[in-house]
């Protein structure tokens, strides 16, 4: 199975090599992504000059908007696809003045202590990546791999997909009369107490950040529901995804959320 999850994110890194959508075909989200990562990362402490590691970047698109954001962290990315790793090296490339403290190669969440030891990170981000695993007890040794990576009193930032939210999303579609949005066949939602009671082994103070729940009522829910009732295709592209961005945060209506932690300083 996880070949074949790996084997669909090196054909959609052939298909979207050419525009924004290569993991998400929700663009403005991705950029919501990134300024919630950014605002967090300006909350809390970091030093000078910090070490910053993605896990599972993608096409590297998030990962460069934050470096650009942070001239004082040195960057280093990893994806397991090796065409996402293409892409992101490409855009790399494209921005000379990032070079010197952006880094992008082949790396798997799964064999983090083989790869990367000893080198341990300030921060630490996954963003939809573990929920590309295919079993809790894959997703709980990459939390693992992930904490042995992190400094004592450094940051875990975890932006991934949780039931608690998909079911509250479903439920105002079903309200509205819209089907259902099913968990896409490569994605295993996290259960959030089990989530929790397998990152705090690691680390302390867990907190979500709900930043996509009102983006996500307003454009899987009301605009949705606003396409049926014209006979519509919904469009990711719609200005309502735009105007959506800028909503605060109200409720718990996104799967998507923000988990953010701090490594213990002992074990």
């Amino acid at each position: 199975m996880r070949d074949k999850i790996r084997e669909y994110w090196e054909e959609r890194a052939k298909q979207y090599s050419d525009n924004l959508a290569a993991t998400t075909n929700d663009v403005y989200l991705r950029e919501l992504e990134i300024s919630t990562i950014i605002q967090t990362l300006n909350e809390i402490q970091l030093p000078v000059r910090g070490n910053f590691l993605d896990v599972g970047c993608g096409d590297g698109y998030s990962l460069l908007k934050v470096a650009q954001a942070f001239g004082n962290l040195s960057f280093l990315a990893i994806d397991y696809s090796e065409n996402m790793i293409k892409l992101a090296q490409q855009r790399l490339e494209s921005q000379p003045d990032l070079k010197g403290r952006v880094q992008v190669r082949m790396g798997d969440v799964m064999e983090l202590g083989q790869t990367f030891h000893p080198s341990l990170y300030d921060v630490v981000l996954s963003d939809r990546c573990l929920i590309n695993l295919d079993s809790f007890e894959d997703q709980s040794e990459a939390i693992a791999q992930i904490a042995n990576r992190t400094k004592p009193g450094g940051y875990y930032i975890a932006i991934e997909n949780f039931t608690e939210g998909h079911e509250n999303m479903n439920a105002a579609r079903r309200q509205m009369g819209l089907p259902e949005i099913p968990v896409r066949w490569h994605n295993l939602y996290f259960e959030e107490k089990p989530f929790v009671q397998c990152t705090e082994r690691f680390f302390q103070g867990v907190s979500f950040k709900e930043f996509s729940s009102s983006y996500y009522f307003a454009t899987r829910v009301i605009y949705s529901a606003m396409c049926q009732m014209r006979g519509e295709t919904p469009d990711y592209n719609h200005e309502i995804h735009q105007l959506a961005v800028r909503l605060p945060w109200v409720g718990g209506f996104s799967p998507i959320r923000m988990a953010v932690m701090r490594k213990k300083l002992c074990q």
